[in-house]
């Protein structure tokens, strides 16, 4: 690669990318010229897997010579500048190498649709109707080899430490699938799942398939939420999480939430924790407003929200689907002037 400081190293990334990203595109060999084509795809153990028509010119290709290179791109976007030479592209992606697969067995091609809609958020949906499964193809694309590259502002829009969070005990990043294990071990847990509207994930790829969005929308622009893995700074030990929902309009408002491991409850975490993000969402994120809202029988977060200066605003009735039932909400806030210690 010509500019080593913009290569993707670390296969934890290049995986993120691989698992959460779209659309592949595949170039094919057509007699010497490339041909390319987009395909909406899933990802499993180092394969790529494809739905398409049982004929058509890329079959005969593939056929003929199943080599392809590939690129998946986790995003790509233009930063603007009021000079023309200053305009910059941001992006991260990778281009690989590998050969294709025309998968006709019936369970083979079933398998690969499984895999495609898991990839895609619906990971219980895995019944196909035979005469369904039949009328496609699946290519399987395995992977021979493949290099990331990242633009050279990457790090400096994505990765900022003002993206980050950081207090006299903890330090709050931005999560990624590598933080997968300890995430969905989290909502696992029933104590934590008391006042949770998730509920506990059934498998580890339900949790995958809700994180992958949140991974993606570091990406938008403007950002309208932040979640964020905390950590103890003296060891790096994963305790929960954190959130920030932002309105992105003239009211500057912004939602806080925040989720601990009941084995680091007790040791004024919680409190530490919302004041940081009351203090960011008026010093970074120039709110008006910072709300919470809390289960009226959650009354260890009643006592944070009003520990840290929120008001209860208003009660929102019957609103929290908690194990099959209907919970009623406090609705909590600070505003800009409000007095506070911190």
């Amino acid at each position: 690669m010509r500019k080593a400081n913009q290569e993707i190293s670390d296969k934890a990334i290049i995986e993120e990318i691989l698992q959460s990203s779209k659309i592949c595109r595949i170039g094919i060999s057509d007699k010497g010229l490339p041909y390319v084509l987009p395909f909406n795809y899933g990802y499993s153990d180092n394969q790529i897997y494809i739905h398409c028509a049982l004929t058509g010119k890329k079959i005969d290709l593939l056929r003929e010579n199943p080599n392809v290179c590939f690129d998946i791109e986790q995003t790509a976007g233009i930063v603007k500048n009021d000079k023309a030479c200053k305009w910059a592209t941001t992006y991260r992606s990778i281009v690989g190498y590998g050969k294709i697969e025309i998968l006709a067995d019936f369970a083979q091609k079933q398998k690969g649709l499984e895999i495609i809609m898991a990839h895609n958020g619906a990971p219980e949906l895995i019944e196909f109707e035979p005469k369904q499964v039949e009328s496609v193809l699946i290519l399987k694309l395995s992977i021979d080899s493949l290099t990331g590259k990242q633009s050279s502002n990457w790090d400096k829009l994505y990765n900022d430490k003002t993206n980050h969070v950081e207090s006299e005990r903890l330090i709050l990043s931005e999560i990624s699938l590598t933080d997968l294990d300890n995430i969905h071990n989290l909502h696992s847990i029933p104590e934590v799942d008391e006042y949770n509207t998730l509920g506990i994930p059934k498998t580890i790829e339900e949790t995958k398939n809700l994180i992958k969005p949140i991974i993606q929308n570091r990406f938008k622009t403007p950002r309208d939420s932040y979640t964020w893995k905390i950590c103890l700074k003296d060891s790096n030990q994963f305790i929960g999480l954190a959130g920030f929902t932002l309105s992105n309009d003239k009211f500057k408002l912004g939602e806080i939430y925040y989720i601990l491991h009941p084995d680091y409850w007790g040791n004024g975490y919680a409190t530490e924790i919302a004041k940081q993000l009351v203090k960011k969402g008026f010093d970074d994120f120039d709110l008006q407003k910072v709300e919470a809202g809390v289960a009226t029988e959650n009354i260890k977060s009643i006592r944070v929200l009003e520990k840290i200066g929120m008001t209860r605003e208003g009660l929102r009735r019957k609103i929290l689907p908690i194990r099959g039932e209907w919970k009623d909400n406090y609705h909590y806030a600070i505003v800009r002037t409000d007095e506070r210690d911190y």
